[in-house]
């Protein structure tokens, strides 16, 4: 598992942080319309994180991906604050493991 991670986490890593600012980014604006895609993203990071072991990730990931398609059916301020909200935590793991593999 460790050449996995060796090999994988940094593209890991480095796409995670591009699919959270898209996400981010999104939800700020509240454009609605960018829901489906970050919802699949997230689910996409969950699956990812999943081959990679990265266990902290993937509850946080599906909590996003849910709170994105309400935001897609609501379309309300609340739920987009609730997502934004997710994806800050999850952006803090993120961090957290970039931070460690990088010390490394």
């Amino acid at each position: 598992m460790d050449d996995l991670n060796a090999k994988f986490l940094p593209q890991f890593l480095e796409l995670a942080r591009a699919r959270l600012a898209a996400a981010l980014k999104a939800a700020a604006a509240r454009d609605h319309l960018a829901t489906t895609t970050t919802a699949r993203n997230l689910h996409t990071l969950a699956g990812e994180a999943g081959l990679l072991g990265l266990h902290d990730v993937i509850p946080l990931a599906r909590e996003g991906e849910q709170r994105a398609k309400s935001l897609g059916a609501s379309r309300t301020d609340a739920d987009a604050e609730l997502l934004i909200d997710a994806l800050r935590r999850l952006e803090q793991v993120i961090e957290s493991i970039g931070a460690t593999y990088t010390s490394q």
